[in-house]
C-alpha cells in the first residue's frame, strides 16, 4: 500500500517541478548590447544599442548605462519595437538605440549594461571600441553598408561642424547673455532638424525670431572658404549667480555625398542627377562655460526690484483740466535695454479721492545683435470724485547698471491735475483702517429706458413665402453636405496615403506661388529653395514617403512602376539638381534665368501630374 502511494506521489512531484521550471525560466527577458562598429574616427559618431527581447519586455527597466564621458559624447537616443505572436504566444523585441560622438584617440570599454526585470538584474557583456584619427571599413560586411561606411567617412569634422558663441562669459545676474548657434558647412547640406534643445536651465530666454530660409554668408576658417548659416539666436538672462554650462544643441541633417562605387548601376543612378547619395549626419555644438555675478550690496536701494540694464521712465495724461467724475488716463512707459517682460508695475501714490481701476499694460520688444531693448506702457484710468488741484507724484524705477556697475535711479516729473466740480454730487466717507470710499447722493437706481415701448401685431402669410420654403429646406441641404464632408475627412484621417496624394497638387502651388513671391537677385536663395520644396513635397506626397527619405533610385523605381516616361524623369531630377547647385553656389544667377527655370519647374511638375498614376 505504502508502495502504491509512493509511485503516486512521484509523478505529481515531477509535474509540480516542470510547472515551477516553467514559471520561473518560461518568460526569460533576454538583453544584450552591441555597438554598429568596433573601429571609429575621431568626432565621428557611433551607436550603443541595447537589445531587450522576451515575453515580458514591458517588465524591463530602462537600461542603465556605463559612464563613457572619457572617450565620447553623448548625442541623443531613440527606440523601436517588434511583435511577433507565434503558436498563441507574444513575443516583443525591444532596441534603444544610444548615440555617442568619440571625442578621444584610443582603446576603451565600454562596460555592462543593466536592466532591472522584477526582482532580477540582468548584465550584458562588456564591448571593446578603439577611437584613431580615421576609421577603418570592416571588409566583412555587405556592399551597401560599406558604400554607407565610406560616404560617412568622406564627411569629416572640417568639412561640416556646428559651433555655438556667446557675447560675453561673465555677467552679472539678469544681464543678457546673447547665445548664436551657427553651421559651418563645405558640403551640400538640407532637411535640418533639431534632436536636441540647448539646454538653458537657470535662465530667463526670450528667442529671436529666424526666417524660415535661412540666409547665408561666407567665412573664412583655418584659410577654407566656409558656407554659414544662424540656426538659433537667443538672449539669456541668468535668474541666479555662480558658474553656469550652457549645454550643446544637436541637430540632424541630410548630408549629399559622391559615390566611390565602381559599379555601373551606381553610376547610372547615382551621377546623372545628383552627383551621389545623401546620408544623415548628427551634429552637437559645444558646450559653454559663463560666469555669473551676483548683484553688489553697496549701494542697493531699499525697493530694489532686480532690474538689471539702463532704464528711462516717463509719464502723461491725457489732459491736465477736467470735472468730477470725468475719466483721465495716465499713461506710464519704461523704457531701455535689458528685460523689458520682467519690468515691474510701478508704485504710484494717488490721490485719496481718485477712483482707480487695474492697469491695462503692454510691451515692444526690439531683438538686436546686441541685446534686447524695448518699453513697456502701464495705462491707467482714473476718475476723480472731488474738485480741487490734486497731484500725482513722481515715479522712481531703481536699476543696475552693468556699465557703470553701480545702482541708479530715474524717475517722472509730478502731474498737476485741475478738477473743477461736475453735475453729479459725492461726498468721501473715512471707512476702518483710514480706506477711503466715494459715496453718491442724488439718484440710486438710473434707468435704462422711462417709456414703454409701443406693440403691434405683424402678420405674415408663412405659406406663399418662399423665404420660408427656403429657410425649412436649408437645414437639410446643411446636413447632406456635412455628412459628404465628415465622410471625406473621416477618408483623409484614416488613409495617410490618400490624404497625402489629394493636397500633393495644392501644397506645390502653394510653394511655387512663395518661389514667385522670391524672384529677384537678392533673394535667390530662398527662391531655389521654395522651388526645391515644391518639387521633393510633390513627389513625396504623391508616393506617400517623407522627403528626407526620398533617395533618387528609390524615387526612380517607384516612378517607372507609375509608368512615368524617362524625358519627365530626367526633367525633374534636372530641376533638383539645379536648385541644390544655386542654394549652396557662391555665384547669383540673372533674373532672366531665374524666370526660365520657374516655367522649367512648372513645365515638370505639370508633366509628372500627367503621367503618375
Amino acid at each position: 500500500m505504502r508502495e502504491m502511494r509512493r509511485k503516486n506521489i512521484v509523478p505529481i512531484l515531477i509535474f509540480f517541478n516542470v510547472l515551477l521550471w516553467i514559471h520561473l525560466f518560461g518568460n526569460t527577458v533576454q538583453v544584450r548590447s552591441y555597438v554598429d562598429k568596433n573601429v571609429v574616427g575621431l568626432n565621428q559618431q557611433f551607436t550603443l544599442k541595447v537589445e531587450i527581447s522576451g515575453e515580458n519586455v514591458n517588465s524591463a527597466s530602462n537600461p542603465n548605462l556605463p559612464n563613457m564621458d572619457d572617450f565620447s559624447h553623448f548625442l541623443g537616443s531613440g527606440s523601436s519595437q517588434n511583435y511577433q505572436f507565434v503558436n498563441g504566444k507574444t513575443s516583443v523585441s525591444k532596441i534603444i538605440s544610444y548615440h555617442f560622438q568619440a571625442s578621444k584617440i584610443g582603446t576603451f570599454t565600454i562596460g555592462a549594461v543593466t536592466v532591472q526585470v522584477g526582482q532580477q538584474t540582468i548584465k550584458t557583456e562588456p564591448i571593446e571600441i578603439t577611437i584613431q584619427k580615421s576609421a577603418s571599413t570592416s571588409h566583412t560586411r555587405s556592399s551597401t553598408s560599406n558604400r554607407q561606411q565610406q560616404a560617412s567617412d568622406q564627411i569629416s569634422p572640417e568639412d561640416l561642424f556646428m559651433k555655438a558663441t556667446v557675447n560675453k562669459r561673465q555677467v552679472y545676474q539678469n544681464e543678457p547673455v546673447i547665445l548664436t548657434y551657427k553651421i559651418y558647412t563645405l558640403v551640400n547640406i538640407s532637411n535640418l532638424s533639431m534632436s536636441k534643445e540647448p539646454g538653458t536651465a537657470g535662465f530667463w530666454v526670450e528667442e529671436y525670431p529666424m526666417n524660415q530660409q535661412l540666409p547665408t554668408s561666407y567665412e573664412v576658417v583655418n584659410g577654407k572658404r566656409y558656407t554659414v548659416a544662424t540656426l538659433k539666436r537667443l538672449a539669456l538672462f541668468p535668474m541666479s549667480s555662480g558658474p553656469k554650462t550652457l549645454d550643446p544643441m544637436i541637430i540632424d541633417c541630410d548630408v549629399r555625398v559622391r559615390s566611390r562605387s565602381r559599379n555601373t548601376f551606381d553610376s547610372f543612378f547615382n551621377d546623372p542627377f545628383f552627383g551621389g547619395r545623401s546620408i544623415r549626419k548628427i551634429l552637437s555644438s559645444n558646450a559653454i562655460q559663463i560666469t555669473v555675478l551676483p548683484l553688489p550690496e553697496e549701494g542697493k536701494p531699499s525697493q530694489f526690484s532686480g532690474l538689471v540694464g539702463q532704464y528711462n521712465i516717463t509719464s502723461t495724461v491725457d489732459k491736465h483740466q477736467t470735472k468730477t467724475n470725468e475719466a483721465v488716463t495716465l499713461k506710464v512707459t519704461m523704457s531701455g535695454t535689458g528685460n523689458i517682460k520682467m519690468l515691474p508695475e510701478p508704485k504710484i501714490k494717488f490721490p485719496n479721492d481718485f477712483e482707480l481701476y487695474p492697469p491695462k499694460s503692454s510691451d515692444k520688444i526690439n531683438r538686436q545683435n546686441s541685446g534686447i531693448s524695448g518699453s513697456k506702457t502701464f495705462e491707467y484710468v482714473l476718475i476723480p470724485r472731488l474738485p480741487g488741484s490734486k497731484m500725482i507724484p513722481a515715479i522712481k524705477l531703481n536699476y543696475f547698471n552693468p556699465k557703470t556697475k553701480q545702482y541708479q535711479t530715474t524717475s517722472t516729473s509730478p502731474v498737476q491735475l485741475e478738477i473743477t466740480k461736475g453735475d453729479e454730487s459725492f461726498t468721501v466717507v473715512h471707512g476702518e483702517g483710514g480706506k477711503t470710499q466715494v459715496q453718491w447722493f442724488g439718484q440710486d437706481i438710473r434707468f435704462i429706458k422711462s417709456k414703454a415701448t409701443a406693440f403691434y401685431e405683424r402678420r405674415q402669410y408663412i405659406a406663399q413665402n418662399a423665404l420660408f420654403w427656403i429657410i425649412l429646406i436649408l437645414p437639410w441641404v446643411g446636413i447632406a453636405s456635412a455628412y459628404a464632408y465628415r465622410k471625406q475627412q473621416n477618408r483623409l484621417h484614416g488613409d495617410v496615403a490618400y490624404a497625402r496624394d489629394r493636397r500633393a497638387g495644392r501644397a506645390a502651388k502653394k510653394r511655387l506661388c512663395v518661389a514667385k513671391a522670391n524672384l529677384q537677385i537678392s533673394k535667390q536663395k530662398e527662391f531655389y529653395a521654395e522651388i526645391a520644396k515644391a518639387l521633393t513635397g510633390y513627389l513625396g506626397d504623391k508616393l506617400n514617403i517623407a522627403e528626407a527619405g526620398l533617395m533618387t533610385d528609390e524615387a526612380i523605381s517607384h516612378l517607372n512602376k507609375r509608368g512615368v516616361s524617362r524625358e519627365t524623369m530626367d526633367l525633374y531630377f534636372d530641376c533638383l539638381k539645379t536648385c541644390d547647385r544655386q542654394r549652396f553656389s557662391p555665384t547669383d544667377a540673372a533674373e532672366d534665368q531665374m524666370r526660365t527655370f520657374f516655367k522649367k519647374s512648372e513645365n515638370a511638375l505639370t508633366q509628372l501630374e500627367k503621367e503618375i498614376s
